[in-house]
């Protein structure tokens, strides 16, 4: 199939991570936004800026992302694609609903912000918009209430996010230590007052405790004061993956959430997850890879630690299990979904019955590689 995928890439995501490997992965065309310089796009950004000053919807919607959406709509009326695909609807589509009716296919979008941080341009200000897309692809089940309601019921499906089952997996690692190794990676959405307050618990109570913390610099400043704390920022990727799998737990206390990079890479490396439940997290971990508490939970977290600190192997024992998760979101089983998808959009069908007949054909066995 001729899918034509537009793309963003974020700066926190791993080289080998991030939802825009979708369209590398299914073979797309990939129009990505790009920084234009000249007097002549300097004087138009003005404009622009200017000019979408009101425009607080379109969340992180840029000048770059208008010409992305521009080319991506020249392309497809020059030579017509099956279906065109908005990785980041969220944050990166606009003219392409504004000018629908000049797309010469079916209009796909995937979303990942929690439906709070949308529900103002769908329920008020995009609303009357809403019928040019042809099907929405949401990561995660927490999402499907609030787009069915906007969109209509067969318009939506859940499709997980994917990620690198070969480039993130277990390492060799040393079953006998005398400290708790955990890691802390990224930045969106997270709990900070949360994460210290857990960090600063652990250190009075003296538990044998060693954390790594992967951020940006920038956020350096949330952590201090946090003893037994290694920091890390802007590390290659090889040295992520290592620490992944040198640790025994990810914690990760978030505000909230939809897919999340940072889970997905832990658990297909074998290292089992600390989180919150109630949102997108609980799709992709539960009570055989991971922990799950209430949001803002401190002392039920320490707790776990405090135990795990005492006896290694409940980490051991979801090690496991956690790699066996992460291969049910290996990109080639999230392809086969998508391409279903496409198929059956390109056709003129229901995404939701395509997706339910592929979803019972890919419950297959793994293999599981030794952790």
């Amino acid at each position: 199939m001729h899918i034509v995928c537009l793309a963003k890439r974020w700066q926190h995501h791993t080289a080998s991570g991030g939802y825009d490997r979708l369209a590398q992965e299914v073979g797309a065309t990939v129009v990505q936004r790009s920084r234009q310089s000249g007097l002549m796009h300097r004087v138009l950004r003005r404009l622009w800026n200017t000019r979408s000053g009101s425009n607080l919807h379109l969340l992180d919607y840029r000048y770059e992302d208008l010409l992305a959406e521009s080319r991506v709509l020249v392309r497809s009326l020059l030579r017509r694609p099956d279906a065109v695909h908005v990785l980041y609807a969220d944050e990166q589509l606009d003219l392409l609903l504004r000018w629908r009716r000049l797309l010469p296919c079916p209009l796909i979008a995937s979303f990942h912000l929690p439906t709070v941080r949308v529900a103002d341009r769908f329920e008020r200000v995009q609303k009357h918009l809403l019928g040019g897309i042809d099907a929405a692809i949401v990561v995660s089940r927490c999402q499907l209430k609030d787009f069915q309601c906007w969109l209509g019921q067969n318009k939506v499906v859940y499709v997980p996010h994917g990620i690198d089952t070969k480039r993130f997996c277990p390492g060799d690692r040393d079953a006998q230590r005398g400290l708790l190794r955990v890691i802390i990676v990224g930045e969106h959405m997270r709990d900070w007052e949360t994460t210290h307050r857990i960090i600063d618990e652990c250190n009075a109570r003296k538990l044998p405790v060693l954390i790594d913390a992967v951020l940006p610099q920038t956020l350096w400043p949330v952590l201090t004061g946090c003893a037994n704390t290694r920091l890390h920022s802007g590390i290659p990727e090889d040295e992520l993956i290592r620490l992944y799998q040198e640790a025994d737990v990810l914690l990760i206390p978030v505000l909230d959430s939809t897919a999340n990079n940072t889970v997905l890479e832990s658990l297909a490396c074998g290292t089992p997850v600390i989180s919150n439940s109630g949102d997108g997290i609980a799709d992709y971990v539960d009570d055989t890879c991971g922990w799950l508490f209430e949001k803002g939970e401190v002392l039920g977290m320490v707790k776990l630690i405090e135990q795990l600190t005492k006896d290694p192997e409940l980490t051991w024992s979801r090690r496991e299990s956690a790699r066996r998760k992460a291969l049910e979101f290996c990109w080639h089983r999230v392809v086969a979904q998508l391409l279903a998808i496409y198929e059956a959009v390109a056709g003129g069908d229901s995404p939701a019955a395509a997706i339910s007949t592929r979803e019972k054909s890919l419950i297959m066995p793994f293999a599981i590689p030794p952790v």
